[in-house]
């Protein structure tokens, strides 16, 4: 078994490459009370032994020394290190899907996801803003808490000297003063993307692709190797080590290979570009396709539709509680296609945000037309149809369970015979689909442990959709290996020799706990490639 070992570590000598996350040193093995080397099937062992970032064994404490120790003498190191954990050791979770600009973001914006009311909302935006320079920007409302849509007037009324962007939680739709319509030129927009009042004038929402342009307006000024650098290290904490970033632009993708090239960036990342950045660096034919096992660009990210909470997600019926609408179309299946097939020369991915049912089926449409085995985003409504045609088509999907807590008003959106088709994680995995988790942070907490409660327990949901839950075991693995699978990593998300050595050291076992303490599970350290990058003091 040690010889097996010695063998593994000969291999990895020659696959780590000088730019990767660890230079060559002594191997260390590290114990814990028990290390899960993966789910699904579930195995645990003793001890693992760790050179170069790489597993090299996994098994009995002694046989890792004894490996440690020929690694050792084979170059010339000094002793093994052994370094012990309380608690158990995981792999390293993998978040396929997050935006790493707007976690880092969140400590330079206004919270607003706790608020009740309008009225604590513009309280909470005029106590804040002296705290910025020029533009206002804070994240997080829901008008089905506020009661109601915070509007142009009554942000005036707050703060009327600086431009203020305030995104709903979802990020598809935002609340802008005066200052800010006309500092983007939105007061005289014929767009439909525009909100307007009875008078025919704008009312400060905006949605879409205006909300996304006016909060990168607001954050233009924000170091961008700051805010990735932030969003990384608050990953960490949580005991991610290789997630998806999504929807990176150029400000965004200036500050990940700045950060990179600095030695900044501690996360593992698979980079998909904006669409809009995508088409630019197509023309010129300068796609950065290249990258190492740190950050590497893999894919493009397109939107079908918009959310359920602002209505904007594109459903095959109208709204149940808005009749007059199904919600909007982003993208067409023909336009889907033909990015695709662009993309596919470069050799990346395609990841498409749909989350209504008619969203769903029109990306899927997209895809039988390219050819191409692409990644759908969210899949929120899915019924049986649809979830077939995923899986004829090989589509893989990437899901957020943590949206059954959130989104507690989808059944006044959907009614209760469409509800029953929100998140069908178990008909997926049944049908044959591959699915990974992930949070959507900041729209979600980033705790991977809030997701894998919410898969097993439905939330708020759970009336409705309780056939849908998984068990811990399916869950874990969903949020390791099975998101690692989705960013087109097989090293990821696991604990055998030839893995990444990522991991997340927990305080207590999440397969031996009650479910209803899963959330109550503390982090105490993270490791990426070997080493400890985050611990909690």
């Amino acid at each position: 078994m040690v010889g097996a070992s010695l063998r593994w570590f000969e291999e990895v000598f020659y696959q780590v490459r000088c730019h990767d996350a660890l230079s060559f040193r002594c191997p260390v093995v590290y114990s814990a009370e028990r290390i899960y080397t993966g789910f699904k099937p579930t195995r645990y062992v003793e001890a693992v032994t760790v050179y170069g970032g790489y597993v090299v064994y996994a098994g009995f404490l002694g046989d890792a020394m004894r490996a440690a120790q020929e690694i050792s003498a084979a170059v010339g190191c000094g002793k093994p290190r052994l370094v012990e954990f309380d608690g158990v050791i995981v792999p390293g979770f993998v978040d396929a899907h997050l935006h790493i600009r707007g976690i880092g973001a969140t400590k330079y914006s206004i919270d607003l996801s706790d608020t009740e009311s309008l009225e604590e909302l513009l309280e909470l935006v005029r106590h804040e803003a002296d705290r910025f320079n020029d533009w206002v920007l804070g994240r997080g409302w829901d008008q089905e808490r506020l009661g109601g849509w915070p509007t142009r007037y009554e942000l005036d009324e707050v703060v009327p000297d600086k431009p203020v962007v305030l995104l709903r939680v979802c990020g598809h739709a935002a609340a802008l003063n005066t200052k800010a319509m006309e500092a983007l030129g939105l007061l005289e927009s014929s767009s439909p993307l525009v909100d307007r009042g009875c008078d025919g004038k704008p009312t400060g929402l905006v949605f879409e692709e205006l909300a996304a342009q006016a909060y990168r307006e607001a954050i233009q000024s924000l170091d961008p190797v700051r805010l990735v650098v932030e969003g990384a290290e608050e990953a960490l904490r949580y005991g991610i080590t290789l997630a998806g970033a999504m929807d990176v632009d150029a400000h965004v993708f200036r500050g990940l290979v700045a950060a990179r090239r600095m030695g900044l960036l501690r996360l593992r990342l698979r980079v998909y570009l904006s669409q809009e950045l995508f088409e630019k660096l197509d023309q010129l034919g300068a796609v950065p396709v290249l990258g190492d096992n740190l950050l590497r660009v893999v894919g493009v990210k397109l939107y079908m539709d918009g959310s359920l909470g602002a209505r904007t997600a594109w459903l095959r019926e109208p709204y149940s509680d808005e009749p007059r609408s199904r919600g909007r179309r982003l993208l067409s299946a023909e336009d889907l296609a033909n990015i695709a097939s662009r993309a596919r020369k470069w050799r990346l991915d395609v990841a498409v945000h749909a989350i209504g049912d008619a969203a769903v089926e029109e990306a899927l449409r997209g895809f039988a037309a390219s050819g191409c085995k692409c990644r759908l985003e969210h899949a929120s409504l899915a019924p049986p149809d649809l979830v077939e045609k995923m899986a004829s088509l090989g589509v893989r999907v990437a899901v957020q369970p943590r949206f059954l807590v959130s989104d507690s008003w989808a059944v006044d959106r959907l009614g209760p015979g469409r509800a029953r088709w929100l998140y069908p994680f178990r008909s997926m995995l049944t049908s044959g689909v591959l699915l990974g988790f992930s949070s959507d942070a900041p729209v979600e907490p980033l705790n991977p442990l809030e997701g894998i409660y919410s898969a097993v327990t439905r939330g708020t949901l759970a009336q409705y959709t309780m056939r849908e839950a998984l068990d811990v075991e399916t869950a874990l693995h969903l949020y390791t290996a099975g998101s690692a699978l989705l960013l087109g990593e097989t090293r990821a998300g696991c604990l055998e020799p030839g893995c990444f050595a990522d991991m997340a050291v927990l305080d207590r076992d999440p397969l031996e706990v009650d479910v209803e303490e899963i959330t109550g599970i503390g982090f105490n350290a993270t490791i990426v490639a070997g080493e400890t990058v985050w611990q909690r003091s």
